[in-house]
Order: structure tokens, then sequence, then C-alpha cells
């Protein structure tokens, strides 16, 4: 393994790391807003797992992460602020200098969309990745995604951030859809349309990854 492959999976681990960190802080405080934003996120997504009466587990922990993503990164919570950038804006005295750095990063150009698989380079562990809804290519390092040989033709839903000019996934969600981009293009998973905007709650909340897991965990039989 050459030494700048080496330093990029040092990077992504603590990147990692921080979020991790994050989510620990923020569970340990989790009675001030859990509640209301479990509600709000089943509001605007009416995932199938609400139906079902015995869920897998993999379904119980792919709706934890996607909650717990969304709670970090996306919903406001405070001044309008997210979970992650109230954290970064008053960093725990235990926070290094290096993590905060590392999370204004992390802060600044994180975002979560579907991406087309281009090519993958299994050496350096970088995937070449292709925004489906703005075509912007990203030469992402994740051996995650590179060693998923299926993962192919399809698209890869999951969020991104740039750190030290490297572009990386940020959290622990993948989820991979295996219908062909060109049958998704115009009205694929996170299509929004004006009667989703018509609940009556904070549409502030509503981001395409909101949007996206509506339709990609729509009650079985919904269209």
């Amino acid at each position: 393994m050459t030494d700048h492959v080496l330093d990029r999976a040092h990077l992504a681990e603590a990147v990692g790391n921080d979020i991790a960190d994050i989510a620990h802080f923020w569970m340990l405080r989790k009675f001030q807003f859990l509640e209301p934003a479990r509600e709000q996120f089943e509001i605007i997504v009416d995932p199938w797992l609400s139906y079902c009466t015995e869920p897998s587990q993999n379904e119980i922990m792919a709706y934890n992460m996607a909650f717990t993503d969304w709670l970090l990164f996306e919903r406001p919570y405070r001044h309008g602020k997210t979970l992650l950038e109230l954290y970064v804006d008053e960093p725990p005295a235990s926070l290094s200098p290096v993590s905060l750095k590392r999370l204004e990063q992390v802060r600044d150009t994180q975002y979560f969309s579907r991406f087309g698989i281009l090519d993958k380079d299994p050496a350096n562990g970088m995937a070449a990745l292709k925004d489906t809804r703005t075509d912007r290519r990203f030469d992402v390092y994740d051996p995650h995604i590179v060693q998923k040989e299926h993962w192919s033709d399809g698209a890869i839903a999951v969020r991104l951030a740039c750190v030290d000019d490297v572009w990386l996934t940020a959290g622990q969600l993948y989820l991979y859809d295996i219908a062909r981009l060109s049958d998704t293009a115009v009205d694929g998973p996170g299509a929004v349309h004006p009667e989703d905007l018509q609940d009556g709650f904070d549409t502030s909340c509503i981001s395409f990854f909101c949007a996206w897991s509506a339709t990609s965990w729509a009650p079985r039989g919904a269209t």
C-alpha cells in the first residue's frame, strides 16, 4: 500500500471517529430533541418499517442509520442550525484543534445525493462517482464502495464531504439502488412533487435526503 493510500485511509478513519464522537455527544443529550425529531422524520418519510410488524434486523439498522444521518447533518435544531453545526460552533473542551478543523470542513462541504459509479480503482480505494442530479464528478476515497463488486450499474445514495482536499464518504449510510440510472433519471428516488409539501409541517427539513428516503422506503404498494 502506497503512502498516499495510507494517508487517505488514516484521514477517513479519523473523520469517521470525529463524526462518531458527535453522535455520542448528542446521544447523551437526546432527551432534549429525540422524540419530536423522530416524529417529524416519520411524518416526512412515512417509512414502510412503521407498518411492518416484524421488520428484519437489517431493515431496523438501515432505518436507524438514516434517521441518525438526518438528525446530525440536516435537521435544524436550534437557531436554524443542525447538530453538526452546533457542535462545531461550540465544541466541547475535550475536542482537539485537529478534529475541529476536520469537522469544520465536513460542515462546509457535506451533502447527500445519488451517484452513478463511473469507475473503481481497487489499488487506491478510489471510486469515480457522478451526481445523478448535477452530473458533477467526484473522485472519492472509499474502499467499501470499491470492494462491492455488484455495485456497478445502479446508483449509490451516500453523503460526501471534502476534508484536506480529499473527498470521502461521511456517516455510515450506504444505500444501493440496482435500477439502471437511465430508468430513474427523471422521476427516481428523491424527486419532489407539489403534494409532498402539503402536510403542514416545517418544510425547511425536507431536503433531498428526506425526499429520497420517502420515495425509497414508501409503504409497500404505495406509488
